[in-house]
Parts: C-alpha cells; sequence; structure tokens
C-alpha cells in the first residue's frame, strides 16, 4: 500500500510534524470520535517503516497482520482503517495550517462572528475595537491583509446593521473602501505582472499596455490612490510602461522599492525586485544602469534571497559573477564565488559552474592564459554555460592575438546555426556575435576609422547581440588607436 494517499502523504512530514501528529491523534478531539488506538498504532508504523527506509513492509497483508495480530480476518477492514485515518491525518494538516498561518486578526475574527450569532454583544465590541486596531497598525500590504482588511469591514457592517439597526450609508462606505482597495490592488500586482513578463517576452502591443496602465489606475479619486501603497504601485506602473527611463530616475524608483521592502509581501517584492533587475539588464550598455543592477544583484546577496535551502542556481551565479566583473568589482566577486563554491545547484556538478566562472575572473583581471587553461579543464553539459563557454573562449584568443581564433569564430557559427535546443531570439544573438566578430577581426577595419563608427552605430541601432558591452568596449578601444 506504499501507493495509498495516506502513505503519500504522511512520507512529507518531518520529524516534528511526525511527533505533532501522534499527539493529535491520541488527543480527546480524536480519540472521542475513535474509541480505538489503532489509527495511532497504523500511523505509528507507516512512520517507522517509511523512516528506516523499509517499504516492503508496508505491503496490505503485512500491515494488516501488525495492527490486526490474533485477530480473524474481516475484508476491507483495513481499507476502512485506511480511510478513516486519512479523514483525521487532513484535519490535523487544517490545524497545523491554521496554528502556524492564521494572523491573530483572523482569529479574532472569527470569534466575533460565533459570538456575533450567540448574541454575545459586549465581547463582540471589544473584538471589533482590537480589530480596528489591527487595521490602523498593519504593516503588510498583501492580497491577504487587503482581504482580511476588507472581511472586518464587512463583518463590522453585517454586525452593526443586526444589532443597532444602522441602515445608512455609514456603515457601509467603509466596506466599499475595502472592497475598492482590495480590487485596485490586486488590479495593479497582476497589470505590474503581466507588464514585466511582457519586457521577457513581449506580446502587448502600445495600445494594449496603454490601455492596461488606465485600466488599472480607474478610478483615480479612488482613496486606495492616496495611500501609500497605492501611491507607489501607481508609480511603478508608469516606469513599466516606459522602455526609455533615465538611470537616475530609475534608481530613484529602486531607491523608494527598497524604503517600501518591509511593507511588501515577499511575493509581491520579488516581482518588483525581478522588474528592476530585468529592466536594468535590458540597458545594460549604459554605465549608470550597470552600477544600479549591481546593487541589486549585491543587495539580493547580502539579504540571502538568492538562495533556495543554502543554495544558488547556477544561471544567478553566473549573472551575478558577470555583472560583478563588468563592474570591476574584483575583490567582491572572488570573495562571492567562493563563498559558494559548493552551493551551486543545476543539472552539473558544483564545481564545474564554478571553474568556468574562475575562467571569467581570469579573463576579466587580465589573465588570459590562466582563464584559458581553467576554461578548457571543464565540460560544460548545461546549455547557458555551453554556448558562454564557447563566446568566452573566443574572447580570450581575441585578447590573446591567437592565430586560432579565425577558426573559433567559424566552429561557433557553424554551431549556432546548427544547434536545435535554443531559443530562436538568444540563437540569433549567439550568431550574430560571430558575425560580428569576423567584422571586427578583419584586418582593415582596425585602421578604418570610419568603418569603426559605422560597427558602433550597428550595435546602437540593434543591440540584440551577446556580449554587446564588451564588443563596444573593443570599438572603443579600436577607434582611440585609429586616431
Amino acid at each position: 500500500m506504499t501507493k495509498s494517499t495516506l502513505v503519500e502523504i504522511l512520507g512529507t512530514f518531518d520529524t516534528s510534524e511526525q511527533k505533532r501528529l501522534i499527539d493529535f491523534l491520541q488527543s480527546p478531539w480524536c480519540t472521542a470520535a475513535w474509541q480505538s488506538s489503532e489509527p495511532v498504532a497504523l500511523v505509528s508504523y507507516i512512520f517507522d517503516n517509511l523512516n528506516r527506509r523499509q517499504p516492503a513492509n508496508l505491503h496490505r497483508d503485512t500491515i494488516y497482520g501488525h495492527i490486526f495480530s490474533g485477530k480473524p480476518f474481516v475484508f476491507n477492514k483495513l481499507e476502512k482503517l485506511f480511510s478513516g485515518t486519512l479523514k483525521e491525518v487532513r484535519r490535523f494538516i487544517q490545524y497545523e495550517v491554521f496554528t502556524e498561518r492564521c494572523l491573530p486578526a483572523e482569529e479574532y475574527l472569527l470569534q466575533a462572528d460565533f459570538l456575533r450569532d450567540k448574541g454575545v454583544y459586549n465581547e463582540c465590541d471589544l473584538i471589533y475595537k482590537k480589530l480596528e486596531k489591527w487595521q490602523q497598525n498593519r504593516q503588510k500590504w498583501s492580497t491577504r491583509e487587503y482581504t482580511l482588511n476588507w472581511q472586518i469591514e464587512h463583518g463590522k457592517h453585517y454586525y452593526q446593521s443586526l444589532v443597532y439597526q444602522k441602515r445608512g450609508d455609514q456603515n457601509m462606505r467603509s466596506t466599499l473602501d475595502a472592497l475598492e482597495a482590495l480590487y485596485l490592488s490586486e488590479r495593479s500586482h497582476y497589470t505590474f505582472m503581466l507588464l514585466n513578463i511582457n519586457y521577457i517576452t513581449p506580446t502587448l502591443s502600445p495600445t494594449d499596455i496603454s490601455e492596461l496602465i488606465t485600466a488599472s489606475g480607474y478610478p483615480p479619486q479612488s482613496n486606495f490612490f492616496s495611500t501609500d501603497l497605492g501611491s507607489f504601485l501607481k508609480d511603478a506602473l508608469v516606469v513599466l510602461s516606459k522602455n526609455d527611463l533615465p538611470a537616475k530616475e530609475f534608481n530613484n524608483f529602486c531607491i523608494r522599492l527598497n524604503e517600501y521592502h518591509p511593507h511588501l509581501s515577499d511575493y509581491l517584492y520579488s516581482h518588483f525586485e525581478s522588474f528592476a533587475i530585468n529592466y536594468c539588464v535590458r540597458h545594460s550598455a549604459d554605465p549608470e544602469y550597470r552600477d544600479v543592477l549591481f546593487r541589486l544583484l549585491k543587495q539580493r546577496v547580502e539579504e540571502g534571497r538568492n538562495h533556495v535551502d543554502g543554495k544558488i542556481s547556477a544561471s544567478e551565479f553566473q549573472n551575478i559573477v558577470r555583472v560583478g566583473l563588468m563592474q570591476k568589482e574584483f575583490d567582491w566577486v572572488w570573495q562571492f564565488m567562493h563563498d559558494n563554491r559548493d552551493n551551486i545547484y543545476g543539472s552539473q556538478h558544483p564545481e564545474a559552474y564554478f571553474q568556468f566562472n574562475l575562467a571569467n575572473y581570469w579573463f576579466y583581471t587580465g589573465n588570459f592564459d590562466q582563464a584559458l587553461t581553467v576554461l578548457l579543464t571543464a565540460h560544460y553539459e548545461e546549455l547557458q554555460y555551453k554556448y558562454s563557454a564557447i563566446l568566452l573562449e573566443i574572447k580570450i584568443h581575441y585578447e590573446m592575438q591567437s592565430d586560432v581564433l579565425p577558426s573559433k569564430i567559424n566552429a561557433a557559427k557553424t554551431l549556432f546555426f546548427r544547434a536545435k535546443q535554443i531559443a530562436q531570439g538568444r540563437k540569433k544573438m549567439y550568431s550574430r556575435f560571430a558575425d560580428f566578430m569576423r567584422k571586427i577581426t578583419r584586418p582593415k577595419t582596425a585602421v578604418n576609422r570610419k568603418r569603426i563608427l559605422s560597427l558602433i552605430r550597428e550595435l546602437d541601432d540593434d543591440p540584440q547581440i551577446a556580449e554587446l558591452y564588451w564588443l563596444k568596449e573593443k570599438l572603443g578601444q579600436m577607434l582611440m588607436k585609429s586616431r
């Protein structure tokens, strides 16, 4: 019975949860209904064998013999025990979730509903006073808080209408305001997420974006938009609607986002932060945007938000290292790399990811021979690292003025052309890099100032190319030498 729902659910419990479940099943709440220790024996037996990794002992006949030892066989008896125990386990899960996640205000609201129905109005009045204090002092602005705020106003309206016979607008307006705040906050959140996704995968027309912004800010006279969060969300949507925001103005938005961090749910803040990082990446050719990007990434590292269970993804690790190196924050990058050397997760061993980024470090610090040696010590299977390694090898050979550079560029061009496992947009950026390297390495390019300026304009007109920043840097150096 290893595939039963009961065994599957119990298999997710940690040691402390196992103990609490056993205590729960032995509590009067459960034993009053069961009048039996069989559910406790069943759950204990399952936990024992799961912990010892002995699933063979969870066969139907083995369990029956253990639980009902010495008793005559009864058809469907074990199945009924499993079914009844599963119901109690689900009650325990509900209890656990409520105990762990329920806000004090939610408990008060449930008590108020119960006491109102019982006619204990004095206690109801006291509870609603406590709830009003919570409304005034709440720190977080998330869906849960806005929903609870509306539920409080709705409950208060119903209670006052029932008890005090207040039928006028005075005890309905606050309910409508709370409902409007809930709707507008949610509308803003989802619009924000949609526009953020549109930055990565453009699907919306300028008209679509304009209509979304307008609809999310309606009605403009709403009290919600005069609150701190409402004002911030409205400004955020305006920022999202612009593709060419000056770096200084965008930096001010990021500073404001950081100030509001304590009041935003982790879920909402992560979307804001993701948008800010994506926006900076799209404008990373601008040095001022790179400053903002590095600060955002560094803050994520220092606050531990880029780790999951103590691990950091290979892609994020590479991105942080790359941006730090571009900003010449070599000491910080070196420390970051070694702090997380064994904590990188992906489809390969952490050391392979570390070696690639170490090679990148040596490249940016001018140690090209060492960079090439380290780069070629590892085999990169993950696509992002595989193609990044090809680009890095070409850049190293360029800096070393290697004779094999033309053949490396040609081989890369062929590989990119034949690649089937990468997105078309990324494939185009890689292929264009190889084509551009052919243009740069032509002997006449280095001495032809007009040719260099033409290549710079080509990058400005269409920045969708791999290693844009490095290519611009090389062209700038060539332009200086051509004077």
